[in-house]
């Protein structure tokens, strides 16, 4: 058991409020030593001194230099450093004085200086002024310089990417390399000594307290995590330092296992049933066992498995007796399975018999119903469950690849330039740019990527065609230069983000340069529909080629899982055994079709597969024709690793049976030559597509450190930045990042966990703390940090999934920014939506709603009354069991009349506990069994002609989960034909819009926006679509439930 020392860690520190002072900077003119010049604010350049102290970094004073950036943002758009999606007009360069290192002396201006300089102040007096001399003993710390910059015009462009002096008087290199100063400060000489008054403790250096070592050591973890208990840290996106960098980035995914890793199976777990069993764990199982249980569970495929007090006797894969194993399933309320069963302290798990083994033989005591299982004697098993320890040490393992000397990956070897790329990376994910290394190689800069280059006009011509045209010309604009190769692409869900993504993976892997790309998203869901949108596009784009004459051959896009599992349908494949059909009992996200186990079967020329042509993959044709020449008596062996593989091919084209490959070939050798086969056949790919945990293991590893070239990701608003960093290296290549960062950010398993929060008040045993003190640093996602690191984003701004009127709603909540450039495509109009139509006139007859316009489809708003949330004593999640019933009964009736088809229809609530109500009494009507309920967080990338959204909210000091504007975003755009929202209007009262605010979470995160969930009811209001609907108390009584 983990050590219960609570021992308080270094404390967050807040930051000030930014406090600066106007000034100007006198310097001697370049030809006229004695004579001073003096660079005043204007414009186009605005000099000020800064002070400020940001949360959990050393405070600082400094010099800023402002710089106005280029005021189109069709193609550009900049953010700035804050978590909050902010745009940003200017860019910003601080000289940072170092802290006890400098001197300052002051002095009021004399006559000759006053009238000579009274051109700097024509509106103030000379007496407001006065000269500030600053001395630095080492030299300024910069941020801001080298990061993406595209000036207001071209002078100002010369100023910062050209290093042309500034109103002829200075460089910005030069400039920044200074260690003495004169400034004429708007001040006095009292309120200058103020100023710069360094000896606050936040003037001191910060670090978090985990030292400096970040390699993966649980015994290190062991001691430092209970030492270090202590408030959560705020999200970062500028470090002082790279310690302070990995600090971040490892412990936020080390604390999220640490605890969990160290509770799993700390205690006993008792009662089973034959296909469900009932863990109801005893004795000193405290809530910290509790979470890692469920936490260990939680998800769609996590692993775990049953033990029982069983030997096996000499067992088939060790000579010591061993218990009897089974792999288990977690089972959830909708499972008609456990229908009527009491979960209370219960965890409802599916057993699954071992397929083969002397595990099989075992048949453990078993009831026919539940009623008569509760009444057995209790079975002791043993519970255990794979805390994901691996791939969270992948992670650690890429963060600390940072500041490794090696270049990975290795195909950037082949980079002249890969040594001066992999510090510049370095250094910009520190978040401070590029002033150390351009100190350092002061010739150097960084070239920009244009993925056009190289490209014939055909192929761009193709790729350009299916780029949707509001979108074309600035499309083409900002992908011919790519600040370090890296683009950003950001827009509002219906938009065409993966539409625009798959694009660019066929145009890369038609560019010559590149070839072979990496593809990657942070779910198994996401990642299969990249791959299946790209695939779509290259096999279109390949089609209009080849029709025009243009030799072009068919892309090979891998979709790679588990190499294990991939092994073993490979074999299946060829043995003639039918695949496990995804279900209950077989969560795998595994899809034959493009899978590695696919291409395989392939390559070996199985007739359970399509045949390969000349006009496919010429790499994927060559291998097929040289395992082709394995099939004569004589075979020639074009490799030296093909004459393992000859088994396989004969037992793929039907030579030898499937028992003479059986018998013939012992495991090891069958899984050596699987094996070595589907490296050789990935390495055909052009692109291969996995998640990042994925990507750490091979084959799929070599192609990514070997092979690959570029990278694109998708939904990478959702994406870790330590996984980000997995797949994409410590050396920059080209990389596209695409998503919504108003949309769900990556999710810690500890996001809400606190040590205390338990069941009752002996399970109290810690101080009110959270599990994981690093989790906002998850508000930062892959695609965040960069937007947030200075580069600039590319906005698609066109509608093309919602019919018109449907999207307006979060335009003006959360989406503002583009309302400029917005508008609805062609696709949109209603009268291409013939279901919302339907929908909309159900409305008008029932309920006589208005609507703003004949040409637009807007959401209508259910007020469910008397409807209270309820809460489980032993559960943090809610439900509201008479929405849940009003959503029913008014589904039920509508659907039927307009036959409406349950697939059209999606029921999304931002709690699991309310999710399992709806799906409990969506059960009860035939016509509503089939409908998808589901919570908020798992539906986002999906969509649905009609979605209904469960607020399951009564007050706004509650509203804080489910009044997350991400949370919120997915929710309210998900739909292409109706929107329902059901709730109470009264959440925030009529009169406090613009005044309410839901309130912020205790710590550790920072929100776009608290005020979503006001401007979306203040347009609900506006609109007047709001139909009343009353709960019924005989469907959830209050004598239910305990009174609050």
């Amino acid at each position: 058991m983990a050590s219960a020392i609570i021992a308080r860690g270094v404390e967050p520190r807040h930051g000030i409020s930014l406090v600066s002072l106007q000034c100007s900077l006198m310097l001697e003119k370049p030809n006229k030593p004695g004579t001073l010049t003096i660079l005043t604010s204007n414009n186009s350049l605005s000099l000020s001194l800064v002070k400020k102290s940001p949360k959990n970094a050393e405070a600082y004073v400094g010099l800023c230099l402002s710089v106005p950036r280029d005021v189109d943002t069709k193609v550009r758009q900049w953010y700035s450093s804050n978590t909050r999606m902010t745009p940003s007009q200017k860019l910003k360069i601080i000289c940072k004085f170092p802290n006890r290192h400098f001197t300052i002396s002051h002095r009021p201006l004399n006559d000759g200086e006053a009238k000579h300089l009274e051109y700097a102040f024509p509106s103030n007096k000379a007496t407001e002024f006065c000269i500030v001399s600053v001395s630095l003993t080492c030299d300024p710390t910069v941020t801001g310089f080298g990061i993406p910059f595209h000036g207001e015009n071209e002078i100002i462009d010369g100023w910062i990417n050209n290093d042309e002096p500034i109103h002829d008087t200075i460089r910005l290199t030069e400039l920044l390399q200074q260690r003495t100063f004169m400034l004429l400060v708007q001040a006095t000489g009292e309120e200058a000594e103020k100023f710069f008054e360094v000896t606050a403790s936040p003037f001191k250096s910060f670090h978090y307290g985990y030292g400096t070592n970040h390699e993966w050591d649980m015994d290190r973890y062991s001691y430092q995590i209970p030492r270090n208990r202590g408030s959560g840290f705020l999200p970062r996106v500028r470090y002082d330092d790279s310690n302070q960098r990995d600090t971040v980035l490892t412990q936020m995914h080390v604390q999220d296992v640490w605890d969990f890793h160290a509770k799993v199976g700390d205690e006993p777990a008792t009662t089973m049933e034959r296909f469900v069993c009932l863990l109801e764990p005893k004795g000193m199982f405290y809530l910290r066992h509790w979470r890692a249980t469920r936490r260990a569970l939680k998800g769609d495929f996590a692993p775990a498995r049953v033990e029982f007090n069983a030997l096996i006797e000499d067992p088939d894969d060790s000579r010591e007796p061993r218990n009897v194993s089974w792999t288990v399933v977690q089972l959830t309320m909708p499972s008609d399975l456990i229908r009527h069963v009491n979960l209370k302290d219960r965890i409802a798990l599916g057993l699954i018999r071992p397929t083969s083994g002397k595990d099989r033989k075992y048949t453990p005591a078993a009831s026919n119903n539940y009623n008569s299982a509760v009444k057995r004697d209790r079975q002791k098993v043993k519970l255990i469950c794979e805390s994901g320890i691996t791939n969270e040490r992948k992670r650690i393992d890429a963060v600390n690849r940072l500041t490794s000397p090696s270049t990975w990956p290795v195909v950037m070897d082949q980079d002249k330039l890969s040594k001066e790329k992999k510090a510049a990376l370095n250094d910009i994910l520190i978040g401070q740019g590029l002033w150390d290394m351009m100190k350092a190689t002061p010739s150097f800069r960084f070239p920009h990527f244009d993925v056009f280059d190289g490209v014939t006009a055909e192929v761009r011509d193709a790729c350009l065609d299916f780029v949707f045209e509001d979108d074309r010309e600035r499309a083409q604009e900002y992908f011919s230069k790519l600040h370090f190769g890296i683009g950003l692409v950001s827009a509002a869900p219906g938009m065409g983000k993966s539409h625009l993504a798959s694009i660019l993976v066929t145009l890369l892997c038609l560019n010559p340069s590149i070839r072979k790309l990496y593809v990657s998203a942070a779910s198994n869901v996401a990642t299969d529909n990249i791959l299946d949108k790209s695939n779509s596009i290259a096999e279109s784009i390949v089609k209009t080629l080849t029709g025009a004459g243009y030799p072009v051959k068919r892309l090979m896009l891998v979709r790679g899982y588990n190499g294990k599992m991939e092994r073993e349908n490979c074999l299946k494949a060829l043995l003639g055994t039918p695949f496990e059909e995804i279900g209950i009992w077989n969560s795998s996200p595994w899809r034959f079709e493009r899978s590695l186990c696919w291409w395989t079967l392939r390559a070996l020329g199985s007739k359970t597969v399509p045949p390969l042509t000349s006009d496919d993959c010429t790499e994927l044709w060559n291998l097929h024709r040289h395992l082709d020449a394995l099939v004569s008596p004589n075979p020639q062996v074009f490799h030296r690793d093909y004459s393992k593989f000859i088994p396989l091919v004969h037992l793929a084209r039907g030579i030898i049976t499937p028992k003479e490959y059986l018998e013939g070939y012992g495991k090891d050798v069958r899984n050596k030559s699987i094996i070595g086969l589907m490296a050789h056949v990935v390495s055909c790919a052009n692109a291969v597509a996995t998640t990042p945990a994925a990507s750490s293991y091979d084959p799929y590893l070599t192609f990514n450190s070997k092979m690959a070239k570029a990278v694109v990701f998708d939904e990478a608003g959702t994406l870790f930045r330590a996984d980000g960093l997995v797949v994409f290296g410590n050396t920059p290549r080209p990389m596209i990042a695409v998503g919504d960062p108003k949309q769900l950010a990556p999710v810690l398993a500890t996001a809400i966990e606190r040590l205390d929060v338990g069941r009752n008040e002996y399970h109290r045993h810690d101080h009110d703390l959270p599990t994981n003190r690093f989790v906002g640093e998850a508000e930062i996602s892959w695609l965040s940090w960069f937007i947030h690191l200075g580069f600039p984003v590319f906005h698609l701004h066109t509608q093309h999934r919602m019919a018109k009127g449907l999207f307006d709603m979060m335009l003006e909540a959360s989406y503002d920014e583009i309302k400029p450039y917005f508008k609805y495509s062609p696709l949109c109009r209603p009268i291409d939506f013939p279901l919302g139509l339907k929908i909309e006139q159900y409305i008008k007859v029932n309920h006589h709603l208005p609507s703003n316009s004949p040409d637009r489809l807007l959401p209508v708003f259910f007020n469910t009354l008397e409807c209270p949330c309820r809460q489980h004593p032993d559960n943090p999640s809610k439900l509201n069991p008479r929405q849940a019933d009003c959503i029913a009964k008014y589904l039920e009736p509508m659907m039927k009349e307009l036959s409406i088809s349950p697939a059209d229809v999606a029921v999304l609530t931002p709690f699991r506990a309310n999710m399992r109500e709806l799906q409990r009494r969506f059960r009860m009507a035939k016509v509503l069994k089939d409908v998808v309920c589901t919570t908020i967080d798992t539906f986002q990338g999906r969509e649905a002609q009609i979605i209904i959204v469960a607020l399951c909210v009564e007050k706004s000091k509650d509203a804080s989960f489910a009044a997350d504007p991400r949370r919120l975003n997915v929710a309210l755009t998900r739909h292409k034909s109706s929107l329902f929202i059901f709730g109470s209007i009264n959440i925030i009262p009529e009169s406090s819009f613009g005044k309410e605010r839901i309130p912020l979470p205790k710590e550790g995160k920072s929100l776009l926006d608290t005020n979503t969930m006001s401007k979306v009811f203040q347009t609900i209001r506006a609109s007047r679509r709001i139909v009343p609907l009353k709960g019924d108390p005989a469907w959830d009584p209050d004598t239910k439930w305990p009174k609050p």
